[in-house]
């Protein structure tokens, strides 16, 4: 009866009690959290019927998850402020991904972490936790996110990662400068994933976008990126209108991508970064994805600036290489040298 009782109690302190880091001192879990708080035991999962044709797959991954979607590491983890050398993974899984009648229209990772400096400031580097999913980089490549803050990053994934096997590895390589500077932890990890099934919708997503952009080689510090859609016509195989969304990301030197609103504190959204907004060396890259008017989403297109510098070099003709004229006299000098050369051979070989 002692056992039964304190068990009771246990469980009572855990249904009114259990939350994040981030919600110590507010109101208790409504039902609906209780609910996901006993189903996340192995891991939180639920599907959505949009309306329109469309379904909506989630899946959370934390703590409390078990095999084969996570294994506690013998040090770091879930909800653990986790240091350089304390990196660990999990597992996300989709288990419709072979169903025949399915259609991916796209794949989202949301991970919400505690404490990212994503920011170069004081000067410091900034702190850089690389994410991979099946050993490929994402973009941004990093976590993104403030001191003593939490944030939610939020992935695009190429649906052939998941499909190919109906599971996602991901893995994160804590603070890569591998130096005791940096720490995170991480609240939980989500898949999101948007579907249709064959024959329950005649929607069909809408076409990936090819782009053009400006400049398209050189890039001078003051030169604005431009990027434009220019096909393909229709966009949509519906004919349905679409409109594109842009993600903005910059390389300021770590040798990947952030997402311009952590790296410089501006979110570009539209299809330019005035050049107002750049630096000598940075590299660019712009991520344009588009979404039908029933808000499916096209496979997106990725198209990389070259590295800024102060100066283009002009090139062009007219004796110009690398933006430096040749010199016309030498080229004319140096074939009078030489048959002024050769005549004096000969002359001397006639007085021998």
């Amino acid at each position: 009866m002692i056992k039964q009782t304190i068990l009771l109690l246990a469980l009572a302190i855990f249904l009114t009690g259990t939350a994040s880091a981030s919600d110590v001192g507010t109101v208790p879990p409504t039902d609906n959290e209780i609910t996901e708080i006993f189903i996340a035991a192995a891991s939180s999962e639920s599907t959505v019927d949009n309306g329109d044709g469309t379904y909506t797959y989630t899946q959370i991954v934390d703590e409390d998850s078990t095999p084969p979607h996570y294994v506690q590491p013998s040090a770091g983890g879930f909800e653990i402020y986790s240091w350089w050398n304390e990196d660990y993974g999990w597992n996300h899984t989709f288990d419709m991904c072979n169903d025949p009648n399915i259609s991916i229209n796209s794949v989202q990772l949301e991970i919400r972490a505690w404490d990212v400096d994503s920011e170069p400031s004081h000067g410091w580097e900034g702190e850089y936790d690389h994410i991979t999913a099946d050993g490929v980089d994402l973009n941004p490549v990093y976590l993104q996110g403030h001191n003593d803050e939490w944030s939610v990053t939020t992935f695009d994934v190429d649906p052939a990662l998941l499909t190919d096997d109906c599971t996602l590895n991901v893995f994160m390589d804590i603070d890569i400068h591998t130096e005791d500077d940096w720490a995170t932890e991480l609240d939980k990890s989500k898949l999101i994933v948007n579907y249709t099934l064959d024959g329950t919708s005649s929607n069909n997503a809408p076409h990936e976008p090819t782009l053009e952009i400006t400049p398209n080689e050189c890039v001078n510090i003051n030169d604005d990126l431009v990027a434009s859609v220019t096909g393909p016509n229709p966009a949509d195989p519906d004919g349905d209108s679409v409109t594109y969304q842009y993600r903005w990301f910059v390389d300021i030197g770590t040798g990947g991508f952030l997402d311009d609103e952590f790296a410089l504190g501006i979110d570009h959204t539209g299809n330019t970064v005035p050049a107002a907004d750049t630096s000598i060396n940075e590299t660019w890259m712009v991520r344009v994805i588009p979404i039908d008017e029933h808000g499916v989403r096209g496979p997106f297109t990725e198209v990389t600036f070259s590295q800024i510098v102060e100066e283009c070099p002009t090139g062009g003709n007219n004796g110009e290489e690398n933006g430096t004229e040749i010199p016309e006299f030498p080229t004319v000098v140096l074939p009078v040298a030489a048959v002024i050369g050769l005549a004096m051979i000969f002359q001397n070989r006639k007085k021998e």
